[in-house]
């Protein structure tokens, strides 16, 4: 987990975002920074509530607030802004148990990007000093993140979409391709509901299987983690396990020997 958000457990998530007016607000300030009185307005509700809730997520980090100077020469206003950038994701079935916290960076905060090569049309990226405008073998390995052509592609036309001077024209560029990520993005959700419910199939005759041959809760678990989960390391599961290295090696033992019998 990213050590910006390593302290940024579960329970504190789940116990900040279980109250349905602060995900309200969170979903107010995703479109748009504001302040306590207007969206006092906007949910109905006090603005003393208001100002409750977006302590707790200030306190918290889902937030953060500067002072705006007022145009008609009032006294300054707070105004609240999102902070984190992150997802979250429980997965839970029968057989199924796992919990997930990622975090996605700010556009643009990998490799240095340059102008626009007029030449060419394409954003110009420097990796180790050299300059291209295509995912080139040597580029695409110093660049992980965007070997997907889809997202690749993605990431020109946003690049060139961005760089547009008619504010109306890039409108009409980013709404269209908005619409094409949210196209992708219902799909990776449909292929993910999809390979869920095979590896819910698997972990089901998993467990029975890992019961059957199992001899104790430890050596169940230890299994479990084996098979399902993947953990082969020592230090990992002696924590995760809370047993010595000694009787792990031999729980181990046991297993890769059943295995490979």
């Amino acid at each position: 987990m990213p050590e910006d958000i390593e302290d940024l457990q579960l329970d504190v998530i789940l116990s900040v975002l279980e109250n349905p007016i602060r995900r309200k607000i969170l979903r107010k300030l995703s479109r748009d920074n504001n302040y306590p009185l207007q969206l006092s307005k906007e949910l109905h509700i006090s603005q003393q509530a208001i100002m409750k809730h977006l302590k707790v997520l200030e306190e918290n980090d889902f937030v953060e607030s500067y002072e705006e100077r007022s145009s008609k020469g009032g006294p300054p206003r707070k105004v609240f802004t999102p902070r984190k950038r992150y997802s979250v994701r429980i997965d839970i079935g029968p057989h199924t148990y796992n919990e997930v916290i990622t975090s996605f960076e700010e556009y643009g905060g990998g490799p240095d990007v340059k102008d626009v090569n007029p030449a060419i049309g394409e954003t110009q990226v420097e990796v180790n000093g050299k300059l291209t405008g295509e995912m080139k073998e040597d580029v695409v390995a110093a660049l992980p993140a965007f070997t997907d052509p889809i997202l690749e592609s993605l990431r020109r036309e946003l690049d060139r979409a961005i760089c547009m001077e008619d504010d109306v024209k890039k409108l009409s560029e980013l709404r269209s391709l908005i619409s094409n990520m949210n196209v992708e993005l219902k799909g990776m959700e449909m292929r993910r509901r999809r390979l869920l419910a095979l590896r819910e199939r698997a972990f089901e005759d998993t467990n029975e299987i890992i019961s059957s041959i199992s001899h104790s809760y430890v050596e169940r678990e230890a299994y479990s983690l084996l098979v399902k989960d993947g953990i082969c390391d020592m230090d990992m599961l002696s924590d995760m396990l809370n047993i010595r290295h000694k009787v792990l090696k031999e729980i181990m033992k046991e297993f890769e020997d059943l295995l490979g019998s």
